[in-house]
């Protein structure tokens, strides 16, 4: 007995002493469960970026977007410090004297402070470019680059060269015996040296060649637990009710048995795995349990095809295709293929069975050019659309598709619809824009899940929702600047709903189209009364009456007979950031809150909840007790401002350049969505739209639960023998 007491005691002064230690975190986790890769690109030129003898840093010119980008680079260990798009392409520089000579395409030339990027006035003076390293003194000779004595022609130093060596892009004597010497690899590797006194003395490396992303796409590993899951289900279902009870039960013993074996029945084995962190396999283990390990597959522009871990942006593995137009990558057949599109026809088909390894090539097939590749089922059917015009559907012959697909293609001047029939594809209606009207943005509805068919009100009548699945958003402008969104019937090409926006658009700016359950959303830049960025919202309701249904569940309605439509209610607001791009978070049931992604042109992405977007947000004057009731209901206010806490990138700066793709990936845990912003950078991280609902975070204090637990335990051991005699006494009535 006394043994079994020290042990008790030693546990609980264990936990305990664990649950005073716990590690503090954010809640929302920052910068451990978010990446950035930050990219500079294929360098044009690469400059010293102070002629002073203590110049610690190195100009970088690049490529970014149609104009040319300033990075600052750390030269002792290639930390990239600062980077300024200049927006205007430079063909060429000189620096002099701490200023940077920036010769542009038509030949004039603009001048900037070397450190900082600031515009300097400046006196027209000889021009003479610092781009071209002088190589009179190097040989390329036996896989070395050697420096050879400009007076007796003798080699000084040597550097082996990389496998895939290209070119040097820098070479800068400081002094005698001194200089420093940049390599460019094929693969888009830069590798700068620092030699002092004949001798080596920094090295770096910097990978640039997941620089601007043009396709992407995702795969999931495969969880091991599957199998045997999907074994035992199959099993039960041979059985009745009271066999595959007593079955579940045995299995589920088994694993205890096994788990307990396995740690030799330790208890202090049990609790130091309670308590302690997690290691790296364990860790990997429920982040595919839980679908939180997906690997993203991108494109770049310049064919490279890479493998990166969405956790940590970590490349497991890459493949140069050549192909400098791909234009679309998705993942087949339970994601164990890849295939890749591109514009002038060459597609590529990899086996990527064993992710984690470098795949190998299945196909190599050249199609007829397309314009656009578009997937249209799950089973691996590609609309493409030529230079022509023309489309043609490419589909698996194991799976060919036997029901008629109705298919809705646009342009800047026109909407076409299709349907594949009978191995045939044929057009059914076009909707031209008007003659002084430019197709600018459009989205359709995504086959997603609906959780609830309408809202619940504070007087706990519902709002039923328009789930008409056939429907799609389109936005024009015209030459007098207005702008016009229009909700149309996919199917029968019917017009709907019209919103005219006649505030003096200004359409250099982003026009950004979503459409989500039973709305959309879209933003553009106003001038009219004053110059700012406007959010709108549309939201489609079978009737604005309450408890009012106009469609019946069990009967399904013909799309092309559809006489059910919906009532319409719209809502603008203000924003106080202009937004480049928007997206919609996806979740793998949609009973998670619905949030808008929006990419900002400040370089920064934040989310925004749909519930502040409503379209039925009233003043708060015309507020009722019953309508204060509703769940998240707000008064409404024609401003939104930024929420700190939804800034995903924090206090990280974005250049995603202008093709960036905004993509949300649901996981197996209904709280969480993968959101990852991709183009010249980066970026990836986990959003929970309603809360980690469904998970406990990492700060949670287990150790102060166990040791509570613990401690209870202990009160009622030693309770129970006071319970036991205070029992006696009173059978036998003796007085205490």
């Amino acid at each position: 007995m006394l043994g079994v007491f020290r042990s008790f005691v030693s546990i609980t002064l264990l936990v305990a002493m664990k649950g005073l230690f716990v590690e503090a975190v954010f809640s929302d986790e920052a910068y451990h469960i978010d990446w950035q890769r930050s990219n500079i690109g294929p360098y044009q030129c690469v400059l010293p970026a102070s002629v002073a003898e203590n110049n610690d840093q190195l100009l970088i010119l690049s490529t970014f977007g149609n104009g040319t980008m300033l990075s600052w680079l750390n030269k002792t260990n290639g930390e990239l410090l600062e980077r300024l798009p200049l927006g205007y392409p430079v063909s060429d520089a000189m620096i002099e004297n701490n200023k940077v000579f920036l010769k542009l395409d038509n030949g004039s030339i603009n001048v900037v402070d070397s450190m900082n990027g600031f515009s300097l006035d400046y006196s027209p003076m000889e021009f003479s470019s610092s781009c071209n390293p002088d190589l009179s003194a190097v040989r390329f000779e036996d896989g070395k680059v050697k420096i050879m004595d400009g007076d007796s022609d003798l080699q000084i130093f040597s550097i082996d060269m990389p496998q895939d060596f290209k070119g040097i892009r820098y070479l800068q004597s400081n002094e005698e015996n001194a200089f420093d010497i940049m390599f460019s690899t094929v693969t888009g590797n830069y590798s700068f040296t620092s030699v002092t006194d004949l001798t080596s003395t920094q090295t770096w490396t910097r990978d640039e060649s997941l620089a601007n992303v043009r396709a992407c796409t995702y795969v999931s590993p495969a969880d091991p637990n599957l199998a045997q899951m999907f074994l035992e289900l199959t099993q039960e279902g041979s059985m009745n009710l009271l066999e595959a009870y007593q079955f579940r039960v045995k299995q589920t013993l088994d694993r205890l048995k096994n788990y307990l074996l396995e740690r030799k029945f330790s208890v202090g084995a049990i609790v130091k795995e309670f308590l302690e962190d997690e290691d790296e396999a364990t860790s990997k283990e429920k982040d595919v349990s839980f679908g939180l390990l997906k690997y993203l597959i991108v494109a770049t522009e310049t064919g490279k095809i890479a493998a990166l871990d969405v956790r940590d942006g970590r490349q497991l593995w890459y493949y140069e295709t050549g192909l400098r137009d791909i234009i679309k990558i998705e993942a087949l057949r339970s994601d164990t293929e890849i295939v890749v599109f591109t514009k002038s026809g060459p597609s590529l088909v990899f086996d990527v069975t064993k992710i984690e390894e470098k795949p190998f090539l299945v196909a190599d097939t050249n199609m007829a050019p397309a314009e656009s590749v578009e997937k249209i089922s799950e089973e691996g059917a590609f609309l493409f659309k030529g230079p022509d015009g023309k489309r043609f559907l490419l589909q698996s012959p194991l799976n060919p598709i036997t029901q008629d697909i109705h298919l809705l293609d646009h342009n800047s001047e026109e909407l076409s619809a299709f349907v594949y029939q009978n191995e045939a594809i044929t057009e059914t209606w076009k909707i031209k824009a008007g003659e002084q009207e430019e197709i600018v943005a459009f989205s359709s509805r995504g086959e997603e899940h609906v959780a609830n068919l309408g809202i619940v009100l504070g007087n706990r009548t519902v709002l039923y929702k328009y789930l008409y699945p056939h429907l799609a958003a389109y936005a024009t402008k015209s030459e007098q600047n207005v702008l016009t969104v229009r909700i149309i019937d996919t199917i029968s090409g019917e017009l709907l709903y019209t919103a005219f926006h006649d505030d003096e658009v200004d359409f250099n700016f982003p026009i950004n189209l979503v459409f989500g359950e039973h709305w959309c959303v879209y933003t553009y830049f106003s001038t009219k009364p004053v110059p700012e960025q406007k959010i709108a919202v549309i939201e489609l309701y079978e009737s604005l009456v309450a408890n009012e249904r106009t469609s019946e569940p069990s009967v399904e309605v013909d799309a092309l007979e559809n006489t059910q439509k919906p009532q319409v209610v719209q809502k603008a607001y203000l924003y106080p950031e202009v937004i480049k791009n928007i997206g919609l978070t996806k979740t793998k049931l949609g009973i998670t809150t619905k949030s808008i992604i929006l990419e900002l042109e400040n370089g920064q992405v934040t989310i925004l909840p749909k519930f502040i977007l409503s379209a039925r947000r009233v003043e708060e004057s015309q507020l009722s007790a019953d309508d204060k009731k509703e769940f998240m209901v707000m008064p409404y206010v024609s401003a939104i401002p930024i929420n700190d806490q939804a800034i995903l990138t924090h206090n990280r700066i974005l250049l995603t350049g202008p093709d960036s793709l905004l993509l949300s990936i649901p996981t197996d845990l209904e709280s969480t969505t993968l959101v990852c912003d991709l183009g010249h950078d980066l970026f990836c991280t986990r959003v929970f739209p309603s809360s980690q609902f469904d998970k406990l975070s990492p700060s949670f204090e287990k150790g102060k639960l166990m040791a509570t637990v613990i401690g209870l335990l202990l009160i009622c051991f030693f309770l129970r023998p006071l319970v036991d005699t205070r029992k006696l006494k009173l059978k036998w009535l003796v007085k205490d």
